[in-house]
């Protein structure tokens, strides 16, 4: 089919001081056997990079935006408020689309579809270290209400016009501003999985830096109970118990990586109250008991499950639809 027949998708790719990363992002952009691409790049470098990305955008058509550093949310706004797509799609600098991805996204986009999102794989110090299908299909509103995890933005495109009604990202949360976004998104349209992993996530190649916990704390938590608590009330208290304690989880877990073990258990045993069959949440409680060095040999075992899981078959969890390392960012977390 011609290329203008084809609607027209924009690639939104943040980066910021990482232009080796970038490129690689760039090329994988580039590859892509969707014909009707536009490439979008928010830069948030000390030294822009706008030089490189119009060398490496090839022949697809490409705009270039600086970003004043408020933020990976307001930086994709940034990116949506410049993109002409009919689809938007996002993708972090040190991310990789497989070459078909944008073609089979846009191929499993119907009427009523708002959000269609891929698989993915990570890659840790360029070893492949397993991989998670997406599974949450149709009105997935009430599952993403009671914690259950989605996706990473990489792995997402979304109809433009579903932005237009849902608005685009908080750029008043501090993290977590995906997962809020999905709620949101939902509410307005069903998400549809393609299975393939057609994501490659880059991970522990650079240091990365720590959710800043008073921020998620203070910020972040309460911004996000106020915009759907109510919302999750109407389909039961055990839906609105679940994202009070799938909230509180995720703020232990932010404590621990933070080294802030007291904090941590305070977090815990608040999402317990609220929900006290997760076995996940008793296990973090524990190993915040432990501190440090309970902590370290837990981050062990992970880089040695994740290395024995990715030679084989890697099954996704009934937890999880899979996000970046950490103590929940594997498993639920929603910041990139």
């Amino acid at each position: 089919m011609e290329t203008r027949d084809r609607p027209l998708v924009s690639a939104v790719v943040i980066t910021r001081d990482r232009p080796a990363k970038l490129a690689d992002a760039l090329a994988s952009v580039r590859a892509q056997t969707y014909p009707n691409l536009e490439l979008v790049v928010v830069d948030g470098s000390d030294e822009p990079v706008e030089s490189l990305v119009r060398r490496r955008a090839g022949d697809r058509p490409v705009t270039y935006r600086r970003d004043d550093g408020e933020g990976p949310g307001a930086a994709r706004n940034i990116g949506i408020r410049a993109a002409s797509g009919e689809y938007v799609a996002f993708l972090d600098d040190d991310d990789r689309w497989l070459p078909e991805k944008a073609e089979r996204q846009v191929a499993a986009f119907e009427p009523g579809v708002a959000v269609v999102y891929t698989g993915q794989f990570a890659v840790r110090d360029g070893e492949r270290v397993g991989g998670r299908s997406p599974s949450l299909s149709g009105d997935v509103t009430e599952a993403l209400l009671r914690g259950v995890p989605c996706a990473p933005t990489s792995t997402v495109m979304v109809r433009r016009a579903t932005i237009d009604d849902a608005g685009a990202f908080d750029e008043g949360l501090p993290i977590w501003e995906d997962r809020e976004w999905y709620v949101r998104l939902s509410e307005h349209g069903e998400f549809r999985p393609v299975p393939e992993k057609l994501v490659q996530r880059g991970i522990g190649e650079y240091d990365q830096l720590t959710d800043d916990f008073e921020a998620a704390r203070d910020v972040a938590y309460p911004r996000f109970l106020d915009a759907h608590r109510e919302r999750a009330a109407e389909y039961g208290a055990g839906c609105e118990r679940m994202l009070v304690a799938s909230l509180s989880r995720k703020l232990g877990a932010t404590a621990m990586e933070n080294g802030l073990y007291g904090e941590a258990r305070r977090w815990l045993a608040r999402s317990l109250r609220h929900e006290p069959g997760r076995r996940r949440t008793w296990v973090y409680l524990l190993v915040s008991l432990g501190g440090a060095p309970a902590w370290r040999g837990v981050r062990r075992l992970r880089r040695t499950y994740r290395s024995l899981t990715s030679r084989g078959t890697t099954t996704q969890s009934p937890d999880s639809c899979g996000t970046r390392g950490g103590p929940d960012r594997t498993q639920e977390d929603g910041r990139d």
